[in-house]
């Protein structure tokens, strides 16, 4: 298993922020790679379910996505959820108010599904690749997040 963590500055309410992100009906606008939801069962909060193709590699990748956690923590919030299919994952995203703004805390511990060559390909190159998706992914959604 692999861990990957990034953090970013959105100079946007920590509400208005985790309301969005949080919400899967909004992903496809923001996440790299992630297709609609299909077979959408709740809003994003915790027990939500669904399911979503993440394209990598030109190929959709099929997956399905349970979301763990879903709550406020202090003047904080916390969203994890658990991908299985073709790509087995937990994320974590943490959002914390900063001047004014929300600072955000992205984790995720992953794992391809194959053989060892897939997991040497992994560390050669899969990492770079899941690494470049996630700062994509977190630019969007500060982009987004901050345009009027």
């Amino acid at each position: 298993m692999w861990n990957l963590k990034k953090s970013i500055y959105i100079d946007r309410g920590i509400g208005e922020v985790y309301q969005f992100a949080t919400n899967p009906n909004y992903w496809y606008q923001w996440y790299a790679g992630v297709s609609e939801a299909e077979n959408l069962l709740g809003s994003g909060a915790k027990g939500t379910s669904m399911d979503l193709k993440y394209f990598f590699f030109g190929r959709g990748l099929e997956v399905h996505v349970l979301v763990e956690e879903n709550a406020a923590v202090g003047d904080s919030y916390v969203w994890r959820c658990l991908v299985t299919g073709a790509l087995d994952a937990r994320q974590t995203w943490r959002y914390y108010p900063k001047n004014g703004g929300t600072e955000l805390h992205f984790e995720m511990d992953y794992n391809l599904n194959g053989n060892i060559i897939g997991k040497l390909v992994n560390t050669l190159y899969i990492k770079k690749l899941m690494a470049n998706s996630i700062e994509q992914t977190l630019r969007n959604l500060k982009d987004i997040s901050e345009s009027e």
